[in-house]
């Protein structure tokens, strides 16, 4: 028989319904216990007349009443609304409000009380309608709390002051889900930063303690009091390369039901993020936003509700299979953004008119395609034992010095080197390409994930330039230095000739952690990766690397 959306939803959702944000007053209040507000407060997904406020309380009571209020000056003599939210063990002691019926494109003050203790204050702001003549983001992705400081974090604190963002956009792997032994940990304990619990998260108990963990740390309190954040999740909010069914960093028979971790992960994700809750299901994540008649904004699941399972090389490398894997990525049947997500935006791109149309999402859109004779030489020094390093890399530089040297390059097959990314999903990539093109849209695509600074051209397959694409580095999570096992020297030159492997690629920045800012007008978008020059230690400096596109969507190099 035919199935309903609603019956979808409920099939994908994995159980895990959202909850609501409405609290109701209730006579079980303990109005006497000791109570602080220790993960600070936060605010997000701002629409013109609405936004998400956000705190947690740390009490012994099961169950409190905190009060609300937002005003706009920092005194509060002119609050604009106010109530009440009963929170307890139930929801982690989070609260969550949607504060409606707010002026448009405003400035306001926040805060929380309960019994009689109250949070700090924080800032927001609603989006503007109408005519806009800027808007500025901060975009973000894998935050990775053991792996080294939030400097990041701080430093968009810092630049806000003086040049205020709109919002951050998070693209995703807020926290990383792994053990005290697990994936950049080592220097976790030299840092204070080991993972919580020690453990790999499973269960619902385990993410919540490691959402306490991450909020603990000052920075990212401190981001998130004064700006406005839209966030979705990537592949680590539940588990590495995670998909629909599945994880590669998951073990039925010995870590238990996915979905049920799936579940609990996605629950706990609403509770801690200053999200706007799905009705239907917290696994629908997918929203748009309007900045004026400026930037459109579509926040896209590329990770979890559609995707299929990624497609990787052979590791042995050999041809024959490494064209059936090939063939397979160009599949019409494979799915990234799955139907109802698709329906969805074909329904929005019409209806929204602004000047630049946005993608935040999580991988990489850019066609990443490498000659083949180079990324055959990359597996061989992704798969080199560490006597073998040097050796290997010589090869690399010789594959990359015989391909540069070609006359006629156009004989040598180029095949993309990351199938997690939209490479292996070549024909959703197309249907997208496609939709944006219809609608004479100018597409800027945001991008995270990979812990590398990006900018590249957005082709379809005729060649046609559709849009842009600009992607952000890590907070903290390493980069392609640590998986290519090489020194800056090498990875600087690396990152030179980088775009003249790759077709569609202007700009890569391989070795560092930072953040991109995206400013735009109606004349132009810039883009500024914002670079710190460590996370081990919170001394750090600050270096930048500028782009921008015009009307004509091509990428312009500062």
């Amino acid at each position: 028989m035919p199935i309903s959306r609603r019956h979808f939803i409920q099939s994908v959702s994995g159980g895990a319904i959202a909850t609501s944000l409405a609290g109701c007053v209730s006579s079980k209040n303990n109005n006497n216990e000791p109570v602080s507000f220790q993960h600070g407060i936060a605010s997000g997904d701002p629409t013109q007349t609405a936004i998400i406020l956000w705190t947690r309380v740390t009490t012994e009571a099961s169950e409190v009443n905190v009060k609300w209020e937002i005003a706009t000056d920092a005194d509060f003599t002119s609050v604009s609304k106010q109530g009440e939210f009963v929170t307890g063990n139930y929801r982690d002691f989070t609260v969550k409000v949607d504060a409606e019926k707010l002026q448009p494109n405003t400035r306001y003050y926040y805060r929380f009380e309960c019994n009689g203790k109250f949070s700090p204050i924080g800032q927001t702001k609603t989006l503007a309608e109408g005519s806009l003549d800027s808007a500025s983001l901060a975009v973000v992705s894998c935050s990775n709390y053991p792996a080294g400081h939030f400097n990041v974090y701080k430093e968009i604190v810092t630049q806000h002051q003086s040049n205020p963002f709109d919002a951050v956009i998070h693209l995703g792997d807020y926290l990383y889900e792994y053990g005290s032994d697990g994936y950049a940990t080592e220097d976790a304990a030299a840092m204070g930063r080991l993972p919580s619990k020690g453990s790999e998260c499973l269960t619902l108990d385990d993410y919540r303690k490691r959402y306490a963990q991450y909020r603990s740390d000052p920075n990212l309190q401190a981001l998130h009091a004064d700006i406005p954040m839209i966030a979705v999740w990537d592949d680590h909010e539940i588990a590495n390369d995670a998909w629909k069914n599945g994880a590669e960093n998951h073990d039925d028979v010995t870590e238990g039901s996915y979905d049920a971790r799936r579940a609990a992960a996605a629950a706990a994700w609403v509770e801690w993020l200053p999200v706007r809750e799905n009705t239907d299901s917290n696994m629908l994540i997918y929203r748009d936003f309007q900045f004026g008649d400026l930037l459109d904004l579509y926040m896209l699941d590329t990770r979890v509700i559609g995707r299929d399972k990624p497609l990787h090389y052979p590791s042995s490398g050999d041809p024959t299979e490494v064209q059936k894997v090939i063939a397979e990525s160009y599949s019409p049947q494979r799915q990234l953004l799955g139907e109802s997500q698709k329906q969805w935006l074909t329904e929005k791109l019409p209806q929204n008119k602004a000047k630049w149309s946005v993608l935040g999402q999580q991988v990489l859109m850019t066609k990443m395609a490498l000659p083949h004779t180079v990324l055959m030489a990359i597996f061989g020094l992704l798969n080199a034992p560490a006597d073998k390093k040097a050796e290997a890399m010589a090869a690399v530089n010789q594959a990359i010095q015989s391909y540069l040297q070609l006359a006629d390059k156009s004989s040598v097959p180029h095949l993309p080197y990351n199938l997690d990314a939209w490479d292996g999903f070549y024909a959703e990539r197309e249907w997208l390409l496609a939709q944006f093109g219809h609608h004479n849209k100018q597409l800027i695509s945001l991008a995270g994930d990979t812990h590398n600074a990006w900018a590249g051209q957005l082709q379809n397959h005729s060649g046609t330039n559709i849009g842009v694409e600009f992607a952000t580095s890590s907070v903290s999570s390493p980069g392609m230095e640590k998986y290519l096992a090489m020194d800056i020297a090498a990875i600087k030159q690396f990152e030179m000739v980088m775009p003249q492997l790759v077709k569609d690629l202007q700009f890569t920045d391989l070795s560092q952690r930072g953040y991109l800012a995206l400013n735009a007008t109606h004349e132009k978008v810039d883009a500024v990766w914002h670079f710190v020059s460590t996370v081990k230690s919170e001394d750090y400096r600050v270096s930048t690397k500028s782009a921008s596109t015009t009307d004509g969507l091509a990428i312009t190099m500062a």
